[in-house]
């Protein structure tokens, strides 16, 4: 399997990673107490803005064809970093 079919792969599912992360954050933020609810609910419109931003990285990557992916890369690679320091950030908080 080339290197941009794995690339693709383990974007997917790091991906499919954040989403179950977030869907954890949200169960959270309706067991708590108003002011941290509210903390915890911008913390989220922010990790599902980014995580919108990954998936159209991701479908980005997908449309762009083997000898082209390595442009998209750096954009996918950036998006990544910053989605993974948000999470990071919000489950240490919360």
């Amino acid at each position: 399997m080339s290197d941009y079919r794995l690339y693709q792969e383990k974007a997917k599912a790091k991906l499919e990673e954040w989403e179950a992360d977030l869907d954890k954050l949200r169960a959270k933020a309706r067991q708590k107490e108003a002011d941290d609810k509210l903390d915890l609910e911008e913390k989220i419109r922010e990790l599902e803005e980014k995580l919108e931003k990954g998936k159209a990285r991701y479908n980005e990557l997908k449309e762009s064809s083997e000898s082209a992916w390595e442009s998209v890369k750096e954009g996918m690679d950036a998006a990544w970093n910053d989605l993974t320091s948000a999470f990071k950030e919000a489950k240490s908080k919360f």
